[in-house]
């Protein structure tokens, strides 16, 4: 099952009972804290007009399209370069480099290279997740069994038909981590990129515009919208990893 009661909807349920309650109490300005039943009534609007669709629309296509880009070349990227052990170790100083600058960083560089165009968000989610299934991919590589690589080999088996039938597999449990965290890197990216400047449609310039317009029932209803589609991102990623990697919780 995707969800279990007790273990995932409950604690929602209390999260919204507590903020109800916090609203009742006038301890907060309304401007700043709307109550759960006007978020939702905002919400129902924005979804009956249809105008909040364009903006996830929008905000899905950058993030998958750079993501999927990512995975694309980092995937096979990262499982040579831990099929090659010492390739690896050379790179090794330069992946950390590079995975040590914080992905916003790029934007303003994306811009002068690409505009404020759709390449210049795709490019910066690009380089946020493409590190991410490098490393977890040739980690993945690295830690997996020698014994079924050894004797792949003896067998006569070629690099690409060890990588492609043998290592991927006892690499996929690390390579599914690596796209849960660079799918969820990229939804950060995605939104804060389209809050900074340039985008017209997103979640990231509806909060923007939320903000500067004192909608706070709509601010916190995107707010959540983008929580959701985190959370919903993972767990079918969850349910997927636990169909093909299966024999990771056998005895």
């Amino acid at each position: 099952m995707l969800l279990n009661f007790k273990k995932n909807i409950a604690p929602f349920l209390g999260l919204i009972l507590l903020w109800q309650l916090i609203s009742m109490s006038g301890l907060v300005n309304p401007m700043f804290l709307s109550s759960p039943l006007e978020t939702a009534k905002e919400g129902a609007k924005l979804l009956s007009e249809g105008r909040i669709f364009v903006d996830l629309g929008y905000s899905l296509f950058r993030i998958l399209y750079g993501f999927l880009l990512a995975f694309l070349i980092g995937l096979p990227l990262g499982l040579v370069l831990g099929y090659y052990g010492k390739i690896y170790g050379y790179l090794e100083s330069l992946i950390d480099f590079f995975r040590s600058i914080p992905p916003i960083l790029i934007f303003p560089l994306a811009l002068l290279i690409f505009g404020i165009g759709e390449e210049s968000r795709i490019a910066v989610i690009f380089f946020g997740c493409v590190l991410i299934m490098i490393l977890n991919s040739s980690l993945g590589v690295i830690y997996s069994r020698k014994v079924r690589i050894n004797a792949a080999k003896i067998m006569g088996a070629r690099w690409h038909q060890i990588i492609s039938q043998v290592v991927i597999f006892d690499a996929l449990p690390q390579i599914f981590v690596g796209i849960r965290v660079a799918l969820s890197m990229g939804i950060i990216i995605g939104i804060v990129t389209e809050m900074l400047v340039g985008a017209k449609y997103g979640l990231g310039s509806r909060v923007i515009y939320a903000q500067t317009a004192y909608a706070t029932p709509e601010l916190y209803f995107t707010i959540i919208l983008v929580g959701l589609m985190g959370f919903a991102a993972n767990r079918m990623l969850i349910a997927l990893e636990n169909r093909v990697v299966h024999w990771k919780h056998a005895a």
